[in-house]
């Protein structure tokens, strides 16, 4: 039950995405480029999975892990844009699911190499 709790965050991201998703007019829409918000969403989306997968960080991000965490948060993109084909005023992008691609492939790259460079650090 312990290592569920380390998943909560992507659940309830994944529940925030969508429901932002839903309006027809998403609050904040106008305070950066669309690409922007999409990169940066989907980016934390992929931490969050890093984050669940890792236990808290406490396990390891083994390279084969990698390709399947960013397939997982790129997935979630396209079916984000699959809802909005659905919701009034909203229509589906390639360019949204490019920058929520994106946004995850830097996201668990960087975590990768990140806590590849924290674990392998020297003890001082």
């Amino acid at each position: 039950m312990r290592d569920f709790l380390h998943w909560i965050p992507t659940l309830v991201l994944a529940v925030a995405i969508f429901t932002v998703s839903h309006k027809s007019n998403p609050p904040g829409a106008d305070l950066a480029p669309d690409y922007v918000a999409h990169f940066l969403a989907y980016g934390l989306f992929a931490l969050t999975l890093v984050w669940g997968w890792t236990k808290g960080l406490k396990g390891q991000l083994e390279l084969r892990v990698v390709p399947w965490l960013w397939v997982a948060a790129t997935l979630y993109g396209v079916l984000d844009e699959v809802h909005q084909a659905f919701v009034p005023n909203r229509h589906p992008s390639f360019q949204d699911v490019l920058a929520d691609s994106v946004g995850a492939l830097v996201a668990v790259l960087g975590s990768y190499w990140i806590l590849r460079v924290w674990k392998n650090r020297p003890e001082a």
